[in-house]
C-alpha cells in the first residue's frame, strides 16, 4: 500500500527578512537560499521520510529545475512520476520573517499540465491513500479522485490554497484537511465562528481536519468532535509546515492508524518541521517523529 501524492513541484527561492514589506516598501532581506518546493512535493517527501511507499504524479519543465526536482523526489525514495511541459517548471518566491511566518507566491508554469498524466491515476489499488492539494487544476483532483475511488482507495484533499470546490470533487473526498483561514473561506463564512464554518464542511466530507498551528487541531467524523493539541515549539520557518502535516498524516492512514493517532502523528511531524529552514528539505524522518511522540507519552 502506498501514498500517491497527486500535485505541483516548484524550486523555492527563499528570502529570510527582519519583517514583511508593506505596500510600496522596499525591505532588505538577510539572506537567500534555493530548494525544491511545491506543496505536492512537500507532502511527498514527508510521506516517504514518514516511512510509507510513496509515489508522486506531477509535471515540470524541460529544464534545469525540473531535472533538480527530479533528482530530489528520486534521492528521497519517492517514486516520480513527471510529465515534461513545455512550460517551464513552477517556482515559488517565498518570504520568511522573523518568528517564523510567511508570504508565498507561487508562479505555477508546468503544474498547469499534470492533467498529462491523466492515464496514470488508475494506478491506485484498494488500501492506497492518494493525496492532492490545490496548485494544480482542479479537473486534476476531480479524475485523480475518481480513479482512486473506483479502486477502493481513500482520498485525502488538502484544500490549498484555497478556492471554491465544485459539489462533484466534495463528494470524492473521504478526509477534508484545512488550516483555519481556509475552513473559513471553504465555508463560505468567513465572519463566522470556526466551529460553525467547520460544522458546515464536515457536512459535505465523511471526515474534516481543521489544523490550527499552536492550538492543534481539530476532527470532526462519525465519531464526534475532537482536538488533538499541539507541540510546543519554537518556529523559526513556518515553510511547508501544513504540507509536512498532510504527508504525515497519509503515511500512517496507509499503515491502517486510526485518525486520531494519524493527527497526532502529523502535528508532530509539523512541529519538528517548522524548527529548521526549507520546504521538503524541512520534514522529519520517522525515528525523530517517533521520538517526539515518545516523550510526550506521561
Amino acid at each position: 500500500m502506498r501514498v500517491i501524492v497527486v500535485g505541483s513541484a516548484n524550486l523555492d527561492t527563499t528570502v529570510r527578512l527582519h519583517r514583511h514589506p508593506g505596500p510600496g516598501e522596499t525591505v532588505l532581506a538577510e539572506g537567500e537560499a534555493t530548494g525544491a518546493g511545491g506543496k505536492g512535493l512537500n507532502q511527498a517527501v514527508a510521506a516517504a521520510r514518514a516511512g510509507a511507499r510513496t509515489r508522486f504524479v506531477g509535471a515540470v519543465g524541460d529544464d534545469d529545475a525540473g531535472r533538480r526536482l527530479d533528482e530530489v523526489l528520486r534521492g528521497e525514495g519517492v517514486d516520480a512520476r513527471l510529465a515534461r511541459s513545455e512550460r517551464p517548471t513552477g517556482s515559488a518566491f517565498v518570504m520568511v520573517a522573523e518568528g517564523g511566518e510567511n508570504a508565498i507566491v507561487v508562479v505555477p508554469g508546468a503544474n498547469g499540465d499534470v492533467d498529462a498524466l491523466s492515464g496514470r491515476f488508475s494506478t491506485a489499488e484498494q488500501g492506497d491513500v492518494v493525496l492532492a492539494q490545490l496548485e494544480v487544476p482542479i479537473e486534476v483532483v476531480r479524475e485523480a479522485f475518481r480513479a482512486a475511488k473506483e479502486q477502493g482507495a481513500t482520498t485525502v484533499l488538502n484544500a490549498a490554497p484555497s478556492r471554491a470546490l465544485p459539489a462533484d470533487v466534495f463528494a470524492l473526498i473521504d478526509i477534508l484537511v484545512v488550516n483555519e483561514h481556509e475552513c473559513l473561506d471553504l465555508a463560505g463564512a468567513a465572519d463566522a465562528l470556526l466551529e460553525d464554518a467547520a460544522a458546515v464542511l464536515a457536512s459535505r466530507v465523511p471526515t474534516l481536519v481543521v489544523t490550527l498551528g499552536a492550538e492543534g487541531a481539530l476532527v470532526r467524523d462519525a465519531a464526534g468532535e475532537r482536538r488533538v493539541p499541539a507541540f510546543a515549539v519554537t518556529a523559526v520557518d513556518s515553510t511547508a509546515a501544513g504540507d509536512t502535516f498532510c504527508g504525515a498524516l497519509a503515511s500512517r492512514l496507509v499503515l491502517g492508524d486510526e485518525l486520531t493517532a494519524a493527527v497526532e502523528f502529523g502535528s508532530a511531524a509539523a512541529a519538528l518541521s517548522v524548527q529548521r529552514s526549507g520546504a521538503s528539505s524541512s520534514a522529519p524522518r520517522l525515528p525523530e517523529i517517533e521520538e517526539l511522540l515518545a516523550a510526550r507519552k506521561p
